[in-house]
C-alpha cells in the first residue's frame, strides 16, 4: 500500500511539477519544489556552530578514537514523519533530483563566508555503487554536492573514492549492523587526493557511511575531511 502511494505520488509531480514535494499543495508564484509553509516547518539549525557541534556527536558516538570531521555542516535536524523526511524520500527514490539542486544551494549559503570554505580542495559525494546508481538513475549526494560547489567555487570529485561492494540499504539497521554493512565498502580510486575535502551526503544518521568513506581518503592521502549534509537525524 505504500509503494503505491509513493507511485502515485511520483506520478502526480512528473505530470504536475508545479506541486510542493512536501505536502503537494500548488506551489505558489516564486516558490520552487517545496512550498514555503514546508520550508518554515523545517527544523531548521539557529547557526552553523551549533550545526558544527550537533553533527561532530554523531561522529564522536559512532567512532570516538578518531577526530574526524575537522569541521562539520548541517540545514536541519531531520525527525520521523515530518515533511522534511517526506521531502528526502521525494529526492532519493521518488526521482525528484532537482530537490538536491535546490538542497545544495542552500547547504551552500550556509557554508559560504565560512574561513574553512576557503580552505576546502574540492568537494566528495558520498558515492553510489555503480548498481544502484542504475537502479536510481543519478546519485542524489552527487547532485546536492553539485550545487553546492557552485555555490562556492570548487571543484565535483567523483574519481578519489569508489564503492567497491553493492550494500543493502541502512535504513532500518541498527548501529552495528551499519557499521558492519558499510565496511570495506569504500577505497581509493589510486587518483591523487587533494589534503583537504568537504565530503557530501544527503543525511547523516550514525555516521557509519560517511566514516567508512573518510577512512578511505585519509588512507589515501587525505589531510583533513570535512563534512556537510542537508539533513542530521534527530
Amino acid at each position: 500500500m505504500r509503494k503505491a502511494g509513493a507511485m502515485l505520488d511520483k506520478i502526480l509531480h512528473l505530470i504536475y511539477p508545479c506541486v510542493c514535494s512536501g505536502c503537494h499543495a500548488l506551489l505558489a508564484d516564486g516558490e520552487h519544489e517545496i512550498c514555503n509553509k514546508c520550508v518554515t516547518s523545517f527544523d531548521r539549525f539557529t547557526d552553523a556552530d551549533a550545526a558544527d557541534f550537533a553533527v561532530k556527536e554523531v561522529f564522536r558516538h559512532t567512532c570516538p578514537e578518531m577526530e574526524w570531521p575537522q569541521k562539520a555542516w548541517a540545514l536541519y535536524r531531520f525527525h520521523k514523519n515530518d515533511r522534511l523526511q517526506t521531502v528526502i524520500h521525494a529526492m532519493k527514490y521518488g526521482g525528484e533530483h532537482r530537490l538536491g539542486n535546490m538542497l545544495g544551494k542552500l547547504l551552500g549559503g550556509m557554508i559560504c563566508g565560512s574561513p574553512s570554505a576557503e580552505r576546502i580542495d574540492c568537494i566528495v559525494p558520498v558515492p553510489l555503487h555503480k548498481l544502484k546508481e542504475i537502479e536510481r538513475t543519478y546519485n542524489q549526494s552527487e547532485i546536492i554536492a553539485s550545487s553546492l560547489a557552485a555555490a562556492l567555487c570548487k571543484d565535483v570529485r567523483c574519481d578519489l573514492v569508489m564503492r567497491k561492494k553493492y550494500t543493502r540499504s541502512q535504513a532500518g539497521l541498527s548501529p552495528r549492523e551499519r557499521q558492519g554493512n558499510v565496511k570495506d565498502a569504500f577505497g581509493s580510486s589510486g587518483t591523487s587526493v587533494p589534503e583537504n575535502i568537504l565530503l557530501v551526503d544527503d543525511v547523516l544518521t550514525t555516521g557509519s557511511t560517511a566514516v567508512a568513506v573518510m577512512q578511505a581518503l585519509k588512507s589515501a592521502g587525505a589531510v583533513n575531511v570535512s563534512f556537510a549534509t542537508i539533513a542530521l537525524a534527530a
